[in-house]
């Protein structure tokens, strides 16, 4: 694997050349928002629009207005009373410094431990999500959180993520991405994890395809 991607980083230094990046890969339109995007109801759960439980953002304010051309933080909450906060950043332009920043290395950055960091694959019902989940802490808040990259029109993780800035690199093009990020205040992480679960599969139902595809990478089932 290092090799084939030695090989790519060489034929996408020489590509660069004849085919300089320069075209953004997905022009998401004055009516691409966020906020429009992701309902505030749908399935078992609703906005909290009291946030009496923060949303952690472990960056800088400047990074992030650098790194994301939009951010999207809520609190929902179902009928038993469980709590997922949902944190989306979209950036158009995914290349180097500018890629998405993974949580892994942001929390611990704002004071939070991080005691468990598992791959695994979310099932839905238009096919599965490659994922982290994270369990960290800071002080008395456990935050299990589950989250996955989308660069240009897959979920990646790890060095699937270079590979795909690599072929855009090649045909001159810029790939945007976004970060989708649940998490629950929960000591029990089995727990968490099953609810944040039932909460992407409601949202992901919810959407249109459209919207599916360019918050998952997913199509239709």
């Amino acid at each position: 694997m290092a090799f084939l991607i030695a090989a790519l980083m060489l034929a996408a230094s020489i590509g660069a050349v004849v085919a300089r990046p320069g075209v953004k890969a997905a022009s998401p339109g004055p009516t691409f928002s966020l906020e429009a995007m992701i309902p505030k109801h749908f399935g078992d759960w609703r906005e909290e629009p009291q946030r009496f439980v923060q949303v952690i953002n472990p960056q800088a304010q400047k990074m992030l207005d650098e790194t994301y051309s939009q951010i999207l933080t809520r609190t929902y909450v179902n009928a038993d009373g469980y709590l997922i906060m949902l944190s989306l950043a979209y950036g158009s332009d995914q290349r180097g410094p500018m890629r998405a920043h993974e949580p892994e290395f942001c929390y611990p950055g704002a004071g939070f431990t991080l005691h468990r960091r598992d791959t695994s694959q979310l099932a839905t019902p238009f096919g599965e999500i490659p994922v982290r989940r994270l369990f960290t802490s800071k002080g008395s808040r456990m935050e299990p959180l589950t989250y996955w990259v989308r660069i240009g029109d897959k979920a990646v993780q790890g060095w699937q993520w270079r590979l795909v800035e690599l072929s855009y690199t090649l045909t001159g093009r810029i790939p945007d991405g976004l970060i989708f990020r649940v998490s629950s205040i929960d000591p029990d992480q089995a727990r968490a994890n099953q609810m944040q679960d039932q909460f992407i599969n409601q949202l992901l139902k919810t959407v249109s395809p459209v919207e599916r595809k360019r918050l998952s990478g997913l199509g239709d089932s």
